[in-house]
Formats: structure tokens, C-alpha cells, sequence
């Protein structure tokens, strides 16, 4: 291992001369703005790339002699160009794109095309901000519940933003954005996702199969794009909800600094601020003293030969003040979470072919739960998460060979704390640290037109434990003909921290228990296996298939039942599962409409220890079939109508089959105690609710103004008032006979608001 690290390096930084190379940045023509995952190739030729997630490409192995070169990103203009190409050259070629359309002219809502020539990842979905934008939602555009809609990811009721992935829950998700990992990406306990829709560029989504250079989640990638700005002209925007006010700015550095650019963007809803105004004015008695914000802000400088440097900012918090005041006491009760985020990447071009991205970063998560009484705290729970990250990222290609290393040092602390004031000592406190170094490669190997194939490998210690794990992945695509491809996935992953939820039964993403892998704790871990189908045969219709299986191992939810101990581990019970399943997806786009049509089969199957006896069950978001419509239609003069349908099989429950009298827990003395009624169960989640459908509806109408264009926008949430059962609660009546009321979802909620941008 000492001596293959630097042999490594050497053939980095050497490189080999068969054959020309180009590489370089697509940017926005009108913006600077780089354009991640942007298709370049040559005109019937067997070289092409795809830019990465800074907007650079390299293409090794080029012929000498003259070549038609093209490049392609959805919602811009073809870009040709004739290039002379001489042997052995080292070439640095930048493409601007020119945007399709005039901004502000229409509303831009198609859908990006993922997978193509040159793309191995499968499961692969990219979502743009015009998507989330314009889709009916509850209140305001919001990210998560978009992808919603998207085949393969479960909405585990209309109360959550939360995102189950191919039988994978949201602690098995990495969700980065700018390349720092946040921890809890959720406001409100789960119902709105952490992110203002304004201020982000695209949303990359790979389900499964994911390669190499991803690592520490054993589910799916979710890597959001901040966008950086305009290098050339000041720009805003600006949108009033019912939910919330926020905004966002973003232009060039003044000439004096040279070239650059920055963006800022904040939100704020106002809860508290209504119902504070209504109750002064006596309208209602109480008020809801609750609310949130979240801040992004990023900043990027451009160097010399392409080299840039950014800085990224994220801040988003929730806050609950509640405080009742009587002639006696003064109780109040406090709580909250919230994310602070600061990452700097730098960005150097070694040569025309060898590109390097570095980055150092700082995470943290926090909630805390409070209560007291006349000033003194009678409670605490507490939770705290700090990430600190360093990581350098190196790439070049040979011919027929594009390669990768990374090395990551990233230190995790952990802590878990719940008191209670009337004990001298916290009835749980456990404080757990770690340094976990990734080392990781990958090729991509073009050994001819028709096929591509990528292989890489992960490794990564945990001093806590230790543990050491290495993780081979492998990808593959064969081209059928110039409008078909296969491909497969298979890779091994482990987690080494997770939330896990206490109160997992009802979606809510409120005080987890943060698991950090140690002795007794052994890392979570799965394996991927994914098949893709993709074609553009029927009409030019982009349509997929993506067949999955993963089997989980090392999984942690928390005991039922909890004896108080010195271990942390005896907090939870482990157990292992699987899931497999099937996703469709058929884009739809014209001129004047665009959006999806998916459906998607998956049936999970866990299995614990410590529930039903270690019978297997099915997990709460084990739907076992979906449906989904998108449609965005342009009705001219400004006019845009939106229109989503879902329908998907009920979720399971675990139904109550009687009752039974049984004393009160812990009384010595049964004969003078107390005796209640308690339900009986037949099996854990041994039922399902019935069948879930909604239909949302949007209408929006554009006026461009002299400097600034208006869109006021309509939306109706369950427009036809579906009463969607989320589960069933049990009572017992007075005659002993077992009651069942179901707990309905969210029922018709109408919104409205009005966006501006300039």
C-alpha cells in the first residue's frame, strides 16, 4: 500500500503522449455560469465527455486532423465548431453556450435529459430549478416533495418531505450541496425541505449504483448545485407565499476585483408574526410562536488559466418559543434544529488534462428540546453533530482511459444528551468522536465505440471501532445503436454514522438519535445491483428502465422497549433487509409542453430481532406500486397551467385484532392495583391502508414590465379533496369493544402568491 500511492501520483502527473487531448469549461454565454453534466463529443466519432459538476471536460485519444466538435445542454443552442487538432497536442478549448430562449420571455419548464453517449451512472435523474418551480405544492416550490414524483422514491405521507429511495430511508441518502454534506435537510419536522428553490441550479439524483467517488451512505446521492452567480449583469428575484417571503440576488465582483461573481439568498416564513398580529388584535386566543429561515450565499472568484476559487455559506434554523404567563407560574417551552454549513473550493487546471478540485469544509447540526417552569428547566434533550472535511480530487485521461483519485480526512463528533433536572446526573449522555480517511481511484475505460466501462475502488478506516472497509464498484454501458444503450451497476457501500428516528412510525425528522459506528456498533453496509435501459427510439421520447436489488445488512432502529445502561448500543435493535423493484420513466417535451410520465414497483422486505419475533415485515414506506403524471403546458400570452397526478398502493399498519385486561406495569401488589385495557396485534405491520391518489393543480400568468417581469401563480393541493389515510389509532369504548379511526392526510388546500425577477 506505501508503495502504491506513489507510483500512483507519478503516473498522474507523467502522463502518457498517445494522441491529441481537449479539455476546457462549458459555460453560460450570457452568465459565465459552468454547466455540470453537459454533453461534448465529436460528429460521428467514438470521443466524448461529459463535464463534471464544475462544467470541465477532457477527451483524450484524439486523431490528429480536423474534426466537427459539438456540445448540448438542455435549454441552450447547439454549439459547432470546426477544430484542427495536431499530434500529440495538449489543447485547452472553452465553449460558451447561448440560453435557447430570451430570459423572461416564456417560462422555461422541460425536463433535463440524464443518461446519453457518455453518462455510465444509473438510476440517474436530474431535476432543474423551472421543475421545482412551477409544480403544485403545498405553499411553495419546494425540492424534495418534487421528487416526489420522481419513479422509485416514496413520499411516506403528505406530512413529510422526507425521501425513501429504493427501500432505503433518508439517513441512507447523502445530501450535499456545494460538496458539504448537510445532516438533517428538513424544516418544520420533516415537512418542507431545507433548501430555497432560488438559489439552486440543478439537482443531480443517483438512486443506486452509485461510483467510487461517493462514499459514506449506503442509499442514494443527492448532490445539489448552487448556482454562482452572473458575471456580466445584477439579478433578482423575489416571491411572497403564504408560507414565507424570501429572495435572491446575484451578479459580477466590481471591475476593480476582475472577474467573479456572487449570489445571495434568504427565507423566512411568518407564522409567528400572523398570529402574534391576530391574537393582539383578539382575534384568536393563542398564538403559534414558531418559525424558520435559512441562508445561502456564495461567492466565486475566477483565476488565471481557468483556476477559480468559491466560497459557500449555508445557514437555515427553526425556531418554537412558546411561553404561557398566568398569576402563578410561567411555564415555557423551547425548541429547535438548524444546519450551518461553510465550505471553500479550490479549482486548479494542472495542464489541459490533468484538473484538480480541493475542497475544506465545516458542518454542523443542532437541535435542542427544553421546557420550564418560572425560569428554572425541568428538561433538556439535545443533539449535536460536527463535521470537519478535507478532501483533494485528481483527474486526467490516456487514451481510452479517463481517471480519478480522491483522498478524504474527515473528523465527526457526535453527541446525544437527555436530562432531566430533578437527577444529578443526564439520564443519557453519550459523546462519540471519529476520523475516517478515504482513499479511493476509478477508470473509465473506452475500449472501443460501442462499449464503456468504469471500475473503481473505495477504501475507508474509522478509528473509531476501527474498522477498515474497502468498497469495489463497476459500471457498464453498451451502446445498442445511436439511440440505445444498456447498463449495469453493481458496488459494495458502508455507512459509518445515520440518524436513527424516534419517532419513525409517523415521518417525523424531530430530536433523532445521531449513531456513530464503534465497537459493538458496526457500520451499516449494502450492496447495489442495477440494470438500465435507455432509448430515444419511440419519437424522440427520452425513456428508461432502471431494474434494482439491495440487500442491507447492519441496520438500526430504536428498542420499543429501553432498560437504562451503560451501553449505547442497547438503545437500539439491528437487523438486516433487502428490497427490489422496477422504475419507468417516459420525458415528455415540445415547445409548448413538457413533463413525465413514471411508474415504479418495489416491494422492501427488514427484518429485526427485537420486532414480531424476528419475523421479516415490510417497512412503513414499502408501497408496493406508483404512478406519476407531470404536465407543464405553455397556453401562450404569459399563461402557464401545471398539472400533477399520483396514485400508489396504501402503506402497511399494524392493525389491532383485540383487547385484553392486564395490570398496571411495575405495581408489586396485583391484588390492590389497577387493571386496564390494552390492544392486542397480530403480527407487526400486518395490514395496509387503502390505495393513495391526488390530483395538484397550478396556473401562473407572466407580465414583463419595463426592468422586471411579475407572475402571480394559483395552486391547489388535492383539488378533488381525496381523503388519504395515513393509519389507524384504536380505542376501546366503555363496553369493552375495540374502536378504529383512521388518521386522514392533508385534505383541498388552495395558495397563492407572486413572484417578480429582473
Amino acid at each position: 500500500m506505501n508503495k502504491f500511492i506513489p507510483a500512483v501520483c507519478c503516473l498522474f502527473f507523467i502522463g502518457i503522449s498517445f494522441g491529441a487531448s481537449i479539455s476546457g469549461f462549458v459555460t453560460d454565454a450570457s452568465s459565465g455560469e459552468p454547466l455540470p453534466y453537459a454533453d461534448v463529443y465529436f460528429d460521428g466519432e467514438p470521443f466524448g465527455a461529459s463535464t463534471n459538476d464544475n462544467g470541465f471536460y477532457l477527451i483524450e485519444g484524439v486523431d490528429e486532423g480536423t474534426h466537427k466538435m459539438i456540445a448540448s445542454y438542455l435549454g441552450y443552442s447547439k454549439w459547432t465548431e470546426q477544430v484542427v487538432v495536431t499530434k500529440s497536442q495538449r489543447l485547452l478549448h472553452n465553449i460558451e453556450l447561448e440560453p435557447a430562449v430570451e430570459i423572461g420571455e416564456e417560462v422555461i419548464v422541460e425536463a433535463r435529459r440524464e443518461g446519453g453517449e457518455t453518462d455510465l451512472l444509473t438510476g440517474h435523474l436530474i431535476v432543474s430549478q423551472p421543475q421545482i418551480k412551477y409544480m403544485p405544492q403545498i405553499f411553495e416550490a419546494d425540492l424534495f416533495r418534487t421528487m416526489h414524483l420522481l419513479p422509485g422514491i416514496v413520499a411516506k405521507s403528505d406530512f413529510s418531505s422526507a425521501l425513501y429511495i429504493w427501500g432505503g430511508t433518508p439517513a441512507q441518502n447523502l445530501v450535499t450541496i456545494d460538496g458539504i454534506e448537510i445532516y438533517n435537510a428538513n424544516h418544520l419536522g420533516g415537512a418542507i425541505s431545507a433548501f430555497n428553490v432560488d438559489a439552486l441550479k440543478e439537482v443531480n439524483l443517483i438512486k443506486g449504483g452509485f461510483p467510487a467517488k461517493w462514499g459514506g451512505r449506503i442509499g442514494s446521492v443527492l448532490e445539489i448545485i448552487n448556482r454562482e452567480g452572473d458575471r456580466n449583469n445584477i439579478h433578482g428575484s423575489s416571491e411572497i407565499s403564504l408560507l414565507s417571503t424570501h429572495g435572491t440576488l446575484y451578479g459580477p465582483f466590481p471591475k476593480a476585483l476582475g472577474s467573479g461573481a456572487w449570489m445571495l439568498s434568504a427565507r423566512r416564513t411568518y407564522f409567528d408574526l400572523i398570529t402574534a398580529l391576530m391574537k393582539s388584535q383578539e382575534l384568536i386566543e393563542d398564538d403559534l410562536p414558531y418559525h424558520f429561515t435559512d441562508f445561502h450565499t456564495k461567492v466565486t472568484k475566477d483565476l488565471q488559466k481557468g483556476d477559480k476559487f468559491s466560497l459557500s455559506f449555508y445557514h437555515g434554523a427553526d425556531i418554537f418559543d412558546f411561553e404561557e404567563e398566568d398569576e402563578i407560574d410561567n411555564d415555557q417551552i423551547k425548541f429547535g434544529w438548524g444546519n450551518n454549513t461553510v465550505s471553500a473550493n479550490y479549482m486548479h487546471l494542472f495542464s489541459p488534462k490533468h484538473f484538480g478540485h480541493f475542497m475544506l469544509a465545516y458542518s454542523q447540526f443542532h437541535d435542542e428540546f427544553k421546557t420550564s417552569e418560572s425560569g428554572h428547566t425541568d428538561e433538556m434533550m439535545e443533539d449535536v453533530v460536527r463535521d470537519f472535511t478535507a478532501r483533494g480530487i485528481l483527474s486526467t485521461a490516456y487514451p481510452k482511459h479517463t481517471l480519478d483519485f480522491g483522498l478524504e480526512i474527515k473528523y465527526l463528533s457526535i453527541m446525544n444528551k437527555i436530562q432531566d433536572m430533578g437527577y444529578s446526573e443526564p439520564l443519557w449522555n453519550w459523546d462519540n468522536q471519529t476520523v475516517i480517511f478515504t482513499l479511493y481511484g476509478q477508470d473509465q475505460w473506452n475500449p472501443n465505440p460501442l462499449w464503456r466501462i468504469e471500475y473503481g475502488l473505495r477504501n475507508e478506516l474509522s478509528t473509531e471501532g476501527p474498522y477498515f472497509r474497502t468498497s469495489p464498484r463497476a459500471s457498464l454501458m453498451r451502446r445498442i445503436d445511436d439511440k440505445t444503450r444498456l447498463k449495469l451497476s453493481v458496488g459494495l457501500y458502508y455507512q459509518y454514522f445515520q440518524s436513527v428516528p424516534k419517532f419513525e412510525e409517523f415521518g417525523l425528522s424531530l430530536f433523532d438519535t445521531w449513531v456513530l459506528s464503534q465497537e459493538d456498533l458496526p457500520p451499516s453496509w449494502a450492496t447495489h445491483f442495477v440494470l438500465r435501459g435507455e432509448t430515444e427510439k419511440f419519437k424522440d421520447i427520452p425513456i428508461s428502465l432502471d431494474i434494482y436489488y439491495k440487500q442491507m445488512g447492519n441496520l438500526y432502529k430504536h428498542k420499543a422497549f429501553y432498560t437504562p445502561s451503560g451501553r449505547f448500543a442497547d438503545l437500539f435493535d439491528t437487523g438486516d433487509g433487502w428490497a427490489i423493484g422496477a422504475d419507468i420513466l417516459a420525458r415528455l417535451n415540445s415547445k409548448q409542453w413538457s413533463g413525465w410520465i413514471s411508474y415504479s414497483f418495489g416491494l422492501t422486505v427488514n427484518t429485526f430481532d427485537g420486532i414480531d419475533n424476528g419475523e421479516p415485515f415490510y417497512p412503513k414506506h414499502d408501497r408496493r406500486h406508483g404512478v406519476s403524471v407531470f404536465i407543464a403546458r405553455d397556453l401562450g400570452s404569459g399563461w402557464t397551467w401545471t398539472t400533477t397526478w399520483s396514485l400508489s398502493s396504501g402503506m402497511p399498519y399494524t392493525e389491532a385484532l383485540g383487547s385484553f385486561y392486564a395490570p398496571e406495569p411495575y405495581q408489586e401488589d396485583l391484588s390492590s392495583g389497577w387493571w386496564y385495557e390494552y390492544e392486542y396485534y397480530g403480527g407487526f405491520h400486518n395490514m395496509r391502508v387503502p390505495t393513495y391518489h391526488r390530483l395538484d393543480l397550478a396556473i401562473a400568468k407572466r407580465y414583463n414590465l419595463d426592468w422586471i417581469d411579475i407572475e402571480w401563480f394559483f395552486q391547489l393541493y388535492n383539488a378533488y379533496y381525496q381523503k388519504n389515510v395515513y393509519t389507524y389509532f384504536y380505542d376501546i369504548d366503555e363496553y369493552g369493544n375495540l374502536e378504529k379511526e383512521p388518521m386522514h392526510m392533508l385534505p383541498i388546500i388552495p395558495t397563492f402568491g407572486v413572484r417578480g425577477w429582473f
